[in-house]
């Protein structure tokens, strides 16, 4: 059976590069395979060959060219996007990264997060008061903000009547409100400098904008490229070449070859 398989292969791919042959050299069989006009077929082939490789030169200088044009304009985008990026970052900031937990309180780098079976809300971390008050059966944290709204998260530790609620220590819970307090002063300073950072990713962001003297130049290479091989006189000397082995191929057969 595998002898059969490759029988039948090698047959196909014998017929297949005979009505190649048949396509590329048309007229008579004697025409297409003799050696009596294997010096026509060679003069055909030539001409065929030299097109093709100044074609394939042009393609391959141009599709240079072309890479290197998109990697400046990739380059700049980049650039351009990573800035625009930072400034709406700086606009909106958002939560920022997680910085820690305690209770019903989420700490991130510029909020802290309310949830609790009543409720869940963001306090913003600007301008924050924060206080830890200590009382017989729970710590309390005291989150004032800048119009006076005032949040007391809970932390007991004294045994509760429930077994299973969790009980905090007090030096635990005075850590983290201190850790809170860290957080707001690093917010105001932030929130401080936010002017001057704007200003500056906004004149960085109008220096890249304009920056286009290296995609520009990739620009105009491909350009020159595209023009000199456009007009590259190899190439025109190559095509009348081709034309006249075809229509001598023509003459001889009664059959004009493809190009």
């Amino acid at each position: 059976m595998d002898a059969v398989r490759g029988a039948v292969f090698v047959l196909a791919g014998g017929l297949i590069w005979v009505l190649w042959r048949r396509h590329r050299y048309p007229g008579r069989w004697t025409f297409t395979f003799s050696l009596r006009y294997e010096s026509e077929r060679e003069n055909l082939a030539g001409a065929r060959r030299r097109l093709r490789d100044i074609k394939q030169e042009a393609h391959r200088q141009e599709s240079k060219a072309q890479a290197e044009l998109d990697a400046h304009k990739a380059s700049y985008e980049r650039k351009v996007q990573a800035l625009e990026q930072r400034i709406a970052a700086l606009h909106n900031p958002g939560l920022g990264d997680r910085m820690d937990q305690l209770g019903e309180l989420t700490l991130f780098e510029h909020i802290v997060l309310v949830e609790s079976a009543d409720e869940r809300k963001s306090i913003p971390l600007a301008a924050l008061d924060v206080r830890f008050d200590t009382g017989q059966r729970i710590h309390s944290v005291y989150l004032t903000q800048p119009d006076q709204q005032v949040h007391r998260a809970k932390y007991p530790h004294y045994p509760a009547t429930e077994e299973q609620e969790r009980r905090f220590d007090e030096d635990q819970v005075r850590d983290f409100a201190v850790r809170i307090q860290n957080a707001v002063a690093r917010e105001n300073a932030f929130r401080a400098d936010l002017p001057q950072q704007l200003a500056q990713a906004r004149q960085e962001l109008k220096r890249a904008r304009n920056d286009t003297a290296s995609r520009d130049e990739a620009d105009a290479r491909l350009s020159q490229v595209r023009a000199r091989h456009r007009d590259d006189p190899r190439l025109k000397e190559a095509q009348e070449a081709l034309e006249r082995a075809r229509e001598r191929w023509q003459a001889l057969t009664g059959r004009l070859p493809p190009a």
